[in-house]
């Protein structure tokens, strides 16, 4: 309970830390088509090509603090959360797609995402402002919103 607890505190910081910025129009697109809101921390990434041509990765989350679900059969009742979308590294190249997020392995997210069973190119409504990087202060514990964007510039493959 105390996590769920944590969970819902840190979106109504989020929120109200939002309304006060330009950009509440992306985050109310984004809490209104996302299926799944969380935080969790990306425990592993693999890059894989989606059908013959389309390289894709898979991130997997745990330490799940599910906010809202709107199919909780589908991701609420697991230990992980596992998200596709275009782009990544396979066999020394790299895609990045515009306004997906560069997520890394250990760090922990509070996350927007399309999770209704299909495949979708970019799953984060709102594009790279849909996953938020979180801090944990050393001495506390205590979660709060990182400054710092996972956008990253695109590049394409080489």
């Amino acid at each position: 309970m105390k996590k769920l607890t944590s969970g819902f505190l840190l979106l109504m910081c989020l929120i109200s830390e939002v309304k006060a910025q330009q950009d509440t129009p992306v985050y109310d697109a984004a809490g209104t088509q996302a299926d799944l809101v969380f935080s969790g921390t990306v425990v592993r990434q693999n890059c894989f090509l989606l059908g013959d041509s389309m390289p894709v990765t898979e991130t997997v989350f745990s330490d799940i603090e599910i906010v809202r679900s709107v199919n909780p059969s589908r991701s609420g009742n697991d230990p992980e959360i596992r998200i596709v979308y275009a782009g990544g590294m396979l066999n020394g190249r790299a895609l990045k797609i515009p306004d997906i997020p560069d997520l890394t392995v250990g760090k922990r997210y509070f996350v927007f995402v399309q999770d209704d069973g299909t495949f979708h190119p970019n799953p984060f409504p709102g594009g790279c402002k849909a996953v938020i990087g979180i801090s944990i202060d050393p001495l506390t514990g205590g979660e709060s919103l990182s400054p710092d964007s996972p956008c990253q510039p695109v590049m394409l493959a080489q």
